[in-house]
């Protein structure tokens, strides 16, 4: 009986036990981790999706491994996250799907409007490198200026597009579109295009695969993107996740050595893989020569290859020299003959007419053989005997004549109210004077500010203004309009046209005696002063549009922006020893695409006239002055002589000649045109040797 009763009261107490609601407890508890271990193990993956080819950012090798640097990247960022990462590389195109579709948690690619729309970004982490790629034979540019007038072949895509629209938006291509980069190359190689502007991901592949020949890479490690890591629109926690971790290995070091590793390291250049080429068909050739035959009849049919390919190569030459004369003639003839404004051209020494377009016969009413071969003076009587002394004494001080208004009496004694302009140069052994007339009657009747400004320049005194300082910049009132107007139209067709004209006769000279190499170089600064005028005409058009433009103000970092465009003025120059320094400047509101051409202006000048110094410095700050903000730039440059700053800012007047400093002379107008747009105003001072200080405001005067 005790022992059953022992025993019963044992089974009581474990059924006690089963039963009690701590059993219960832990049962749940056991029941939910079981649940929710699957879950907590999905979650311990991070899926990222990449491009099968992007070296060097990623990529499958040739073991079908993905390897890169956004892989170590993400291994990285997982390490931080203590999560796995699981890559999937494929077709960019199909990327983009699986990570629209939810397949793919994190995609690393640029940001724009488009993608916005779908993606949210964390901030940039690295710059894709892009370089330009032309002829071996063509100057390789130095900074993103060097690409005005040049048809560019590009990637027909978003993040291209907006590359363009933000930092080459002052750079007149044309811009050609291509499908994919090998279809841009081989654009240039046909020439199609001058140059393509590519990633170099994409780019140099295809160099090294020797599908296009001829070509060489230049301004190797332009950053005109940012690349960053996105996830989903609605995926704020991952978004926090990822940038804490990125910002962890900035801080630690890792991902700065990271892109030191990849991103820095140059490829073998093309130059390099096509030698390569090139010996291993020469040793393939060598073998074949030895195998095939006599060393002496191989060598009388090579001499005989290369006597045939001499002859054609003269034969084509000479008609591409034929070809660039006649074009020339053209051009001469569209630009000097057909224009009309007239144009006359007179030797310095006899004061006779050498040339003159139809436009000056109609101006004076009188037949074209009674202008040609005159001598000046005979038009004393249409022109005034005062008016002639006054220009020759212009011309001998000064070398030039600008905007001088003039009565002109046509043979009919109609009179009509022109501006002439004239310069002296030298063309050959010649001295010459181009002299541009404008004939602005009709103007002056229909525009009262216009004929104000005509007025004032006819009672100016020329030698009063000559001597008087002025360092700001000119005027928007009628006088103004007329003097840069006419300014504009001199300098635009003067010194093109003449050397056009100059070398053409030697041209025409050369292919007479046989000489086709000389003719052909002459040919090509035909084409220069072609390429010039449009790029001087490309110039003036933009000039004339700014106004035009609707001021949409927007709230613009101008420590980031100026920032940034320094980076595309100086692109893959690193020869060079340059301090710059960017102080903190307040926001401003404008128009940012404007406003970024402003700072590329005074920035690529900055760049440009420190070029010649041991070390460059530049700095980049603001101040305050009567409650508004003005944005400064200040180099030890060349400098210039501030008794010509009134010429600063009208286009085509350089302070400098061409032959110490390239540029067009446009770059400070369109400067003023956009802080004036702005309702502000620009500064310029300084000293020949030390220096030049660049100010401007945006803020409209109080």
């Amino acid at each position: 009986m005790p022992r059953s009763t022992h025993a019963n009261r044992h089974q009581t107490g474990d059924d006690f036990w089963l039963g009690s609601p701590a059993a219960h407890w832990l049962c749940a508890v056991v029941l939910a981790w079981a649940a929710v271990c699957p879950v907590a193990q999905a979650q311990a993956t991070l899926r990222y999706g990449g491009d099968a080819a992007f070296a060097p950012f990623e990529s499958l090798n040739a073991r079908g491994q993905a390897e890169g640097f956004q892989i170590e990247l993400m291994q990285a960022v997982g390490r931080e996250l203590g999560v796995e990462v699981d890559v999937s590389l494929q077709g960019w195109p199909a990327t983009v799907e699986a990570f629209k579709a939810g397949r793919v948690d994190v995609i690393a690619m640029v940001e724009t409007a488009e993608r916005r729309a779908y993606a949210r970004f964390l901030k940039g982490h690295a710059a894709p490198a892009f370089a330009v790629y032309l002829p071996v034979d063509r100057p390789a540019p130095r900074a993103l200026q060097d690409l005005q007038g040049s048809r560019i072949a590009v990637l027909d895509h978003e993040p291209m597009r907006e590359s363009l629209s933000k930092w080459l938006s002052g750079i007149q291509g044309p811009f050609i579109t291509q499908p994919d980069a090998l279809s841009a190359l081989k654009a240039v190689e046909l020439g199609l295009a001058d140059m393509a502007l590519l990633p170099r991901a994409y780019a140099d592949p295809v160099m090294a695969s020797g599908d296009v020949l001829g070509l060489v890479a230049g301004l190797n490690n332009l950053r005109l993107q940012t690349y960053s890591l996105a996830v989903v629109r609605d995926n704020d926690a991952l978004h926090q996740r990822l940038q804490v971790a990125l910002d962890r290995l900035e801080a630690n070091g890792t991902l700065p050595a990271l892109r030191d590793r990849w991103l820095n390291d140059e490829p073998a250049s093309a130059e390099q893989l096509a030698m390569e080429r090139d010996l291993e068909q020469q040793r393939h050739w060598i073998w074949r020569i030895a195998v095939g035959g006599s060393l002496l009849l191989v060598l009388a049919a090579y001499a005989l290859r290369q006597r045939g390919r001499a002859v054609a190569t003269e034969r084509a030459r000479r008609t591409e020299a034929e070809g660039s004369l006649r074009r020339s003639e053209e051009l001469l003839d569209r630009t000097f003959q057909r224009n009309p404004e007239p144009m006359l051209v007179v030797d310095h020494h006899s004061g006779v007419v050498q040339d003159a377009n139809p436009a000056v016969a109609t101006l004076l009413g009188l037949p074209e053989g009674e202008v040609v071969g005159q001598p000046l003076r005979a038009l004393a009587h249409h022109i005034g005997m005062d008016n002639l002394k006054s220009m020759a004494r212009a011309i001998d001080l000064d070398g030039m004549l600008d905007a001088l208004p003039v009565t002109v009496t046509r043979a009919d004694s109609q009179q009509r109210a022109c501006l002439v302009s004239a310069d002296k140069m030298r063309v050959g052994d010649l001295t010459i004077v181009l002299c541009i007339v404008r004939d602005v009657t009709e103007r002056m009747a229909q525009d009262p500010v216009f004929r104000q400004g005509y007025l004032a320049l006819q009672a100016m005194n020329e030698q009063a203004r000559i001597d008087a300082p002025d360092t700001q910049p000119p005027s928007d009132g009628g006088e103004e309009r007329v003097r840069e107007f006419t300014r504009a139209l001199a300098h635009d067709l003067r010194a093109p046209l003449l050397a056009i004209q100059g070398f053409m006769g030697l041209m025409r000279e050369r292919l007479e005696q046989g000489h086709t190499d000389e003719a052909l170089e002459y040919s090509e600064q035909v084409d220069k002063a072609t390429r010039r005028m449009n790029s001087m005409i490309d110039a003036l058009c933009k000039l004339a549009q700014i106004d035009q433009e609707v001021l949409r103000r927007q709230d613009i970092n101008m420590r980031t922006l100026a920032e940034d465009t320094w980076a595309l003025v100086r692109g893959g120059e690193t020869d060079r020893n340059i301090e710059i320094r960017f102080d903190p400047l307040p926001h401003a509101l404008g128009n940012p695409d404007l406003v970024a051409q402003v700072w590329q202006n005074l920035l690529h000048n900055a760049w440009k006239y420190t070029a010649r110094v041991p070390v460059a410095h530049i700095r980049v700050d603001s101040f305050q002055e009567d409650r508004r903000t003005w944005y400064r730039v200040t180099d030890n440059g060349a400098g210039f002589d501030m008794a010509h700053a009134r010429h600063l800012f009208q286009p085509f007047r350089r302070m400098h000649s061409t032959s110490q400093f390239e540029g067009s002379g446009i770059g400070l107008s369109m400067v003023q045109r956009i802080v004036h747009h702005h309702g502000g105003e620009v500064r310029v001072r300084s000293q020949r040797g030390v220096g030049t200080v660049a100010e401007f405001t945006l803020d409209p005067a109080a």
